[in-house]
């Protein structure tokens, strides 16, 4: 018995059926492929964009909160005379004070030495104030912080210290070293890094010689000292003619961005102070790859403390 021909009909596909079919599937697998690679690249890319605008506004906002109460004193306590004397006497109770080129050690109560990180070339700054009570003189008033954010009562002077360190696993970070007047000598001052990625910290002052409360120029901790090594008076003398402080900071990006590493290099030169400043503190970046963005700020003294008389 013959069967019909309807029973012999094809039940697959043939060989080049089966290899167009493969062909298609690869270009479509492959442009998905490199879609997914590419917004995976834009959202990293945009991550770390704003990873560092972040860690730049929140320093501004910090370095700014201290900067302001440098040099006060809380006059709803009797601290007296003396007292005043003895906060206005020395290099330790200057209001506002640095180094350039530094490291700073984590404890103690240094600053750092001029040129003694000449590879980092970051500098340093310690800016030292007073508590503040209440009135009433007892309950403290939590407005008046230093760089980790802990309030001090007005009869504690705060020193807050800012500068660059390198963590555990290499990478810099903007780091706050306070006074922690509750504690043993041995811990009285400790820091804590408060912004990952601050890669260069340079700080320069405005210097006020002939007393009208502005700037006649910008000059760095090195120079202060040197004026008053010229002048043959004390290093205190010098630094109680600054009226004004200006910062700048470049922050890097976390991820590794091969595009980047490829075309970056001495043509991205970052000038965290200004153009005013691209000489001595101009930053290169190198070409590893790191999304990199400076910033700078300006922050005039609002308790200028003068020489005692």
């Amino acid at each position: 018995m013959c069967r019909p021909a309807s029973d012999f009909r094809q039940r697959g596909v043939t060989l080049v059926e089966l290899m167009v079919a493969l062909a298609i599937a690869g270009v479509l697998v492959l442009a998905a492929s490199t879609a997914f690679l590419a917004a995976r690249k834009l959202l990293d890319t945009q991550a770390d964009v704003q990873q560092v605008q972040d860690t730049m506004r929140y320093a501004r906002y910090v370095l700014q909160n201290v900067v302001r109460q440098a040099g006060y004193v809380d006059y709803t306590i009797d601290v007296g005379d003396g007292a005043l004397a003895a906060a206005s006497a020395g290099l330790a109770d200057l209001p506002v004070f640095g180094a350039t080129r530094t490291s700073v050690p984590a404890t103690g109560d240094s600053a750092g030495v001029h040129g003694s990180d000449l590879a980092a070339a970051n500098d340093s700054l310690r800016l030292r104030f007073f508590g503040r009570n209440l009135p009433g003189g007892e309950a403290v008033d939590t407005t008046t912080i230093d760089c980790l954010g802990q309030p001090l009562s007005g009869n504690a002077r705060a020193w807050s210290f800012f500068y660059v360190a390198r963590a555990a696993d290499g990478e810099p970070e903007l780091y706050c070293k306070r006074r922690a007047v509750d504690a043993g000598a041995s811990e009285r001052f400790h820091a804590q890094p408060i912004a990952r990625g601050v890669e260069r910290f340079k700080v320069v002052f405005g210097h006020d010689a002939d007393g009208d409360s502005v700037p006649e120029r910008w000059i760095d901790a090195q120079a202060i000292d040197e004026l008053a090594r010229a002048a043959g008076v004390a290093s205190t003398v010098e630094w109680r003619k600054v009226v004004a402080v200006r910062v700048g900071l470049v922050v890097r990006g976390a991820r590794v961005h091969a595009d980047i590493a490829n075309t970056a290099g001495a043509r991205d030169a970052l000038m965290p102070l200004g153009a005013a400043f691209a000489g001595e503190a101009s930053f290169a970046s190198p070409a590893d790859g790191r999304i990199r963005a400076s910033t700078t700020f300006t922050l005039m003294l609002r308790n200028v403390i003068r020489a005692p008389a």
